[in-house]
């Protein structure tokens, strides 16, 4: 790998059941996009991090990935992934309260209101966790890493992988205390996808860590610390425009909002709302870099980064991004999935939780739970539909991307 070679990030979102969408770009990526469509890093954060793991997992097998990862997503079953039960019942003092025994073992989980061992068995047994330390040493990838919170501090830690075992020279000194060099596991990509409340914390060595996406669904950063210099980044979040805009709150008016409503908007902003901050502030650096080579010759770059290593900060190189996000809304689509299907096949809590939040007159706007829970075949066919023609109505851009 020589030094001019651009090294191409792959940057996956959080977002419970929406990561289905992330599986159909990734299958375009991978079926129709001729040539070497190598990611060199890996990064992503709650379902993005189970995805991207086994993106890593499989990187010496690409072609087979995104089928191989959507038959994974066929096998999700709401009853099983969503459970919630008399043992729940009995513990919710505990989860409300706390009271937690210190005798708890790496990657045992604590609380949470519904009981994921199916998802976490899932992840453990169809991820081939080695294949991510197999890869990296020969070289289908370069570094892997995923984010979680830390329960205690309330900060965002990064696991991190690297072929070489050592973090790059560009990552800040003074954030190098947030970051934990480590093998992958399923742990880690457990305790980045554990939604607080709804899913348990899980112990990672002495820490219980919580969902990534609560301070950074989206890791561009880790991204560009270590080292890529072009990004493919999955959002998981629809851009609606004027007139959806309108409609939405046409739909809203009148209607006091319940606490499924309101619990759907947290869980939008908490984990949806901040990767178009992100890629503006990458974008912006990108503009600056441009106009200061403009104005003051073409090594205005350098004389930047030459006056920023004498301060010991890291030096702004550009970055080129593809941002990939659904084309329609995915709260209507569980909406209407919902609506459709009835839910008919599942009898547990969380099934007619939904059914029921569906049934009412202003449905529309309690979907946007739903549609981070909605762990069903039917519903994460249509997301992997989704992602897969939004990433072909980009093919020319993918194809740019890995250009080399």
């Amino acid at each position: 790998m020589t030094g001019d070679r651009p090294k191409i990030g792959l940057v996956l979102s959080g977002g419970g059941a929406r990561g289905a969408y992330e599986v159909g770009v990734l299958r375009y990526v991978r079926e129709r996009i001729r040539g070497e469509t190598r990611f060199d890093i890996i990064t992503g954060s709650s379902i993005g991090a189970i995805n991207g793991a086994y993106i890593a997992a499989t990187a010496d097998r690409p072609k087979a990935q995104g089928r191989l990862l959507a038959r994974m997503w066929s096998e999700l079953d709401l009853d099983d992934v969503c459970r919630f039960g008399w043992s729940q019942m009995r513990s919710l003092p505990q989860v409300l309260f706390g009271k937690f025994s210190d005798k708890v073992t790496h990657g045992a989980q604590l609380g949470g209101l519904v009981d994921s061992r199916a998802i976490q068995n899932l992840v453990r047994a169809r991820l081939p966790w080695r294949g991510i330390t197999d890869n990296l040493h020969a070289g289908h990838v370069s570094a892997v890493a995923c984010t979680a919170t830390e329960v205690a501090t309330g900060t965002v830690t990064t696991f991190v992988q690297t072929a070489d075992g050592k973090l790059p020279l560009r990552w800040p000194a003074e954030q190098r205390q947030n970051v934990v060099l480590t093998a992958i596991a399923a742990a880690h990509a457990l305790a980045s996808g554990a939604i607080p409340v709804l899913f348990p914390a899980v112990r990672v060595g002495d820490q219980l860590y919580a969902d990534g996406g609560l301070r950074q669904n989206t890791p561009l950063r880790p991204a560009m610390r270590l080292g890529a210099t072009r990004m493919l980044v999955v959002g998981l979040r629809h851009a609606p425009d004027a007139a959806e805009l309108q409609q939405i709150r046409s739909e809203a008016e009148g209607a006091f909002p319940s606490a499924l409503f309101m619990l759907g908007k947290v869980l939008n902003v908490l984990l949806l709302e901040k990767v178009e901050a992100d890629i503006e502030r990458v974008e912006r650096i990108n503009q600056i870099l441009e106009a200061g080579e403009r104005e003051f010759g073409p090594d205005f770059k350098l004389r930047l980064a030459r006056g920023m290593h004498k301060d010991k900060t890291t030096p702004y190189e550009p970055v080129d991004t593809l941002f990939i996000r659904p084309s329609q809304d995915i709260g209507r689509i569980a909406f209407d999935t919902v609506r459709r299907t009835g839910l008919s096949r599942y009898s547990g809590v969380i099934a007619r939780m939904i059914r029921w939040a569906v049934a009412t007159d202003n449905a529309r706007q309690e979907s946007d739970l739903a549609s981070y829970l909605l762990f069903d075949p039917e519903y994460c066919k249509q997301l992997i539909e989704l992602g897969y023609q939004d990433a072909a109505r980009r093919h020319d851009e993918i194809m740019a991307l890995f250009d080399r």
